[in-house]
């Protein structure tokens, strides 16, 4: 019970991850004890908790902090890999896993050895929004081990292992901004920017996007640090001009202040064409940010260049391709905000009608719900958005639990009253429905997070073929 032998076991906050021997870090924030009592028929050997705990036969130890708990146990198991690499924080809401991603790329072409294996860093990418404490100290750990020297990692307020940022300290942070779409708590969002920026060591950069006004408050404690903007702003110190958006992206990156570099070298303001293998406004403000934070780090100008033109973005991060005169935007939505710049992003595109098939189930929350009837209230008539079809998207995971009866009355008192919408729980019936209404010069935007990813594929079944035109 006193974990003699700690080394050869671990620690985890997941019940169902417990093996034999293992420690069980509590960290449910309600009084429900399946947790506990799970983590103990799986065989933990120790269990730690903030609860009040009467049962003789189990091995508890409450503790005032399981947080705090829960660092000490990961630093002693994985010898505090967070110190043993020099951490780049990515947040905001738009687009921070392309940011991430795009970073991740230019940063390897530095020095392949710098970030471990690729193959690791983009299952990291991939499961970013479901890791918990322990996956990302095993990540950290992975980079530390392989040499790694330089590691940028996502840093969200709302994801799970935000709690513990404050224990890290980071070299460097990459802001892409917070959409307006995702702000339940102004006040929150502030607050817990400001804490993980104060954890920025005196001296080093804070790459933000100058168009978010609420980034921009949350910076005005931060005066030890350098701030250096980007955007289509002229007043931002990094920007874009000459901008061509046709098959691929091209621009001139501006540096319009001297910059000095994490070696000590200082870059003149100048300018270098560049073109991105992706489409759009976001994909400018991506590419900024991350040739930004790559300079900083000395990686070399042509290096950037030729890592930017065959760069390949994640799948259905607004990938268009066409069936049968058909157009159709897969892209990942997780949240309003999302959703905003995709449509923001559909302008530039031609279509005689739209159609957009959503997944909507009980694990959005009413607060998301009324974020999405929002950014559709606004973008309906301006984009001509034939029809809405949400689906639950129940046949694509058996986990799922659709929208009540009631709830979907609710989305459509709340929605425009012109705003024509249909819900069908099940993806491929969706998909059938939206493929006999669609005729050539549709457009069609598969809008949602994982259970939408075989939608295209589902699509393509509906209306006789799979063959796809990129």
């Amino acid at each position: 019970m006193l974990l003699d032998n700690f080394e050869r076991f671990g620690v985890t906050a997941d019940s169902r991850k417990v093996l034999p021997g293992m420690a069980f870090v509590d960290l449910s924030e309600n009084k429900n004890r399946k947790e506990i009592y799970n983590a103990y028929d799986n065989g933990a050997a120790i269990i730690f908790t903030a609860q009040n705990i009467s049962d003789p036969e189990l091995p508890v130890i409450k503790v005032n902090n399981v947080y705090e708990t829960m660092l000490i146990l990961l630093n002693k198991y994985f010898d505090s890999p967070q110190n043993r690499v020099r951490l780049i924080a990515v947040s905001g809401s738009n687009d921070k896993a392309i940011a991430l991603d795009l970073l991740y790329k230019l940063l390897r072409d530095k020095d392949s050895e710098d970030l471990g294996k690729g193959a690791d860093f983009e299952e990291l990418v991939k499961s970013v929004n479901s890791l918990t404490i322990e996956d990302m100290y095993e990540y950290l750990n992975k980079f530390a081990s392989s040499g790694s020297h330089l590691t940028p990692m996502i840093v969200d307020y709302k994801m799970k292992y935000f709690k513990f940022i404050n224990s890290f300290s980071f070299d460097c942070a990459l802001i892409t901004g917070v959409d307006s779409f995702d702000i339940a708590d102004r006040n929150y969002v502030l607050g817990s920017i400001r804490s993980f920026l104060s954890q920025i060591q005196d001296g080093r950069p804070i790459i933000v996007n100058i168009d978010d006004d609420l980034v921009l408050k949350a910076l005005e404690g931060s005066k030890n640090n350098i701030v250096i903007t980007y955007g289509l702003n002229k007043k931002a110190a990094v920007t874009a001009t000459s901008i061509d958006i046709n098959e691929r992206t091209s621009f001139n990156y501006c540096l319009q202040r001297s910059m000095t570099s994490s070696n000590g070298n200082v870059l003149e303001p100048f300018e270098m064409p560049v073109t991105v293998n992706m489409l759009g406004s976001r994909c400018i403000h991506n590419a900024l940010a991350a040739i930004t934070c790559a300079l900083y780090y000395d990686v070399d100008m042509e290096r950037i260049k030729q890592t930017l033109e065959k760069y390949s973005s994640p799948e259905r991060r607004f990938e268009i391709s066409a069936i049968n005169g058909i157009s159709i935007l897969d892209n990942y939505c997780s949240s309003p905000g999302d959703l905003d710049k995709a449509f923001e992003g559909i302008q530039m595109l031609s279509f005689s009608r739209l159609f957009v098939i959503q997944s909507i189930n009980k694990a959005v929350s009413w607060e998301e719900l009324k974020g999405y009837i929002k950014v559709y209230n606004q973008w309906y008539d301006l984009l001509g958005i034939s029809e809405v079809v949400f689906t639950g998207c129940v046949d694509a995971d058996s986990e799922i639990e659709p929208l009540s009866l009631h709830d979907i009355r609710v989305i459509k008192k709340e929605l425009k009253d012109h705003i024509k919408i249909k819900y069908i729980e099940s993806l491929s019936e969706a998909a059938q429905y939206t493929a006999a209404a669609a005729k050539a010069g549709t457009l069609v935007v598969l809008a949602g997070d994982d259970c939408m990813s075989s939608a295209k594929e589902q699509l393509g079944k509906a209306m006789g073929t799979t063959k796809f035109i990129h």
